[in-house]
């Protein structure tokens, strides 16, 4: 996820959608999942993210189950008391709210889809509910009633949005970027259980590529003993125009899983994580690495999140 501001939870919920929808019907559970359908009252979120104008979160909630998401301390708005990554919400009426929502975008502004869950996680190959949206970007941007430029930007896990590409490619400046950080396997399915592997959200990087769309990775969490970047880095040569880097934020309640996850790859691993946590010396070389290796590849380093600023210590 993108790095967000010191704001409070009440605000990052309404920026990111979660506080303004109401109960419409329960789908039930599937295996562990409980999926309920829900109306929303806008999809289109001002951010504070990126400065990309907007977000759109399809969905509350998400499939792909990553331990250390940023986003998982939202359930508590969403009336859910399951585990982040055991329950999604869908905006059933997403698509026809971004026509309303429209109206109040400017000129050149845009609009950052998947900020706090996964766009297209499993649940949009059944709804489709990104897919609708991209198409009715591409319908009110062809619309002589509202005529703007309307930008926008996709972050995913899965090469579920190869199904959109004729759509991308009729929105000027659209650019997909994939989160890379876990090219072993063994790591990605602890720390990314629902998300694809790595290597087909490269294989998808070099797809988009080819047809002309514009692409970039988000390279987040660094995980000190897990994150091999040189590796990541080689696989992203070509792939990519521009790189973000983050460091794990240890700030959003669920450490312990993380923590969990990290003894369970390594049980020899947990103590020098820990520490290289705080290790502002680790992470300004973890850094310096990061953009060597990012000009080596001719890589642009869009920004580095290490969020030692927010400790105390």
């Amino acid at each position: 996820m993108i790095e967000e501001p010191p704001i409070s939870d009440k605000i990052k919920a309404e920026i990111h959608g979660f506080d303004n929808y109401s109960f419409r019907k329960d789908k039930g559970r599937s295996n562990t999942m409980n999926v309920r359908e829900i109306e929303a009252k806008h999809i289109l979120n001002r951010s504070k993210l990126r400065g990309d104008g907007y977000t759109i979160n399809p969905y509350v909630g998400c499939q792909h189950a990553c331990v250390y998401c940023y986003a998982c301390f939202m359930k508590r708005f969403s009336q859910h008391d399951e585990p982040w990554g055991e329950f999604v919400d869908v905006k059933i009426n997403a698509a026809e709210l971004f026509v309303q929502d429209f109206r109040k975008v400017k000129d050149g502004e845009g609009a950052f889809i998947g900020s706090a869950t996964d766009a297209y996680h499993p649940l949009e190959s059944e709804y489709e509910l990104t897919r609708k949206i991209l198409q009715k970007i591409v319908v009110v941007q062809k619309s002589s009633l509202i005529p703007k430029e309307f930008s926008v930007s996709i972050l995913t896990k899965s090469d579920l949005v190869l199904r959109d590409i004729d759509l991308l490619k009729q929105i000027p400046g659209a650019e997909v970027g994939f989160s890379v950080s876990m090219p072993d396997e063994k790591a990605r399915r602890l720390f990314e259980p629902g998300a694809k592997p790595v290597e087909r959200r490269v294989a998808a990087l070099k797809t988009l590529r080819g047809e002309g769309i514009a692409t970039f990775a988000f390279i987040a969490p660094i995980l000190q003993g897990i994150t091999d970047l040189p590796a990541i880095f080689e696989s992203l040569h070509g792939n990519v125009a521009y790189v973000f880097g983050e460091a794990l934020n240890r700030h959003c309640g669920n450490m312990a899983q993380v923590l969990r996850a990290v003894s369970q790859y390594d049980r020899d691993l947990r103590s020098s994580f820990e520490k290289t946590c705080k290790d502002r010396n680790y992470w300004n070389f973890v850094e310096q690495t990061f953009r060597d290796l990012a000009e080596k590849h001719g890589i642009k380093v869009a920004g580095f999140f290490s969020h030692l600023e927010k400790d105390k210590d």
